[in-house]
């Protein structure tokens, strides 16, 4: 990193950053790092200052840092960010929109970004096990006390990302901000996916890997997933709501 001073500094990979507001150190109890979940703010303009896009005043866009869910340049620039800082960034071509032959306004073109860190979280790995059915299972954010967890005939209200198994992002339910919601057992969903929320507590989360046999099988569910594919899904547990439990 080549650093001008505390507060504006260009990374290595050209990005250019500029603290808008600082949040001091006593009320910084943690600054973002690969692996960490957060949700942003921003607002993307041309070099003439024209606004192209913003998502404030509506629902903070969510990723993973440092996962390619985002432009390379956006990974580097949200790096070590405290809750509420605010920062201009300024992305180079070549750390922006990839050249995939998809339109999209500012791709080939230097980004300027305003962006503000809502909030960070941070997992608590938990264990890994393998079922019967031959599914895996990983708590990557394991909830303390739990005492209530997901069953046949409990409605769920889920987020999920699936990725393919060489890592081809498929869908996610965090880029629509509302989650997918099913009854479990009740033939809804994938059976593997059943299998997989088992068990699970609000706030939970995991990462699972689907065989073919319990997903979409020899047929696949074209274009997107081909046959045979063993699906791997990052899930979260936002809500469990029980039959014949007074909802709030």
């Amino acid at each position: 990193m080549a650093a001008n001073n505390d507060r504006s500094w260009t990374t290595e990979e050209g990005v250019k950053i500029e603290i808008i507001k600082k949040i001091g150190d006593s009320k910084c109890k943690l600054r973002s790092q690969s692996g960490d979940q957060l949700e942003q703010f921003y607002k993307l303009s041309n070099k003439e200052g024209k606004v192209i896009g913003s998502n404030f005043g509506q629902k903070p866009y969510t990723f993973t840092l440092g996962k390619g869910e985002v432009i390379h340049g956006m990974d580097v620039g949200m790096d070590g960010m405290c809750v509420g800082e605010q920062r201009k960034v300024i992305i180079p071509p070549e750390q922006g929109f990839d050249d995939d032959g998809d339109e999209v306004e500012g791709k080939g073109d230097t980004l300027y970004y305003f962006v503000e860190l809502k909030s960070i979280f941070r997992p608590n790995p938990g264990e890994k096990w393998i079922t019967d059915d031959g599914v895996h299972i990983h708590i990557t954010h394991e909830v303390e006390g739990c005492t209530e967890k997901a069953t046949a005939g409990d409605t769920l209200h889920q987020q999920y990302t699936l990725y393919l198994e060489d890592g081809t992002f498929i869908d996610s339910s965090w880029s629509r901000n509302r989650p997918f919601i099913f009854k479990m057992a009740s033939g809804q969903v994938i059976k593997g996916m059943d299998i997989a929320m088992e068990g699970m507590c609000e706030g939970e989360r995991r990462k699972v890997v689907i065989p073919p046999e319990l997903a979409y099988g020899e047929k696949g569910r074209p274009p997107a997933i081909p046959g045979n594919s063993f699906l791997h899904f990052d899930l979260q547990l936002q809500k469990l709501v029980r039959p014949g439990k007074e909802e709030l």
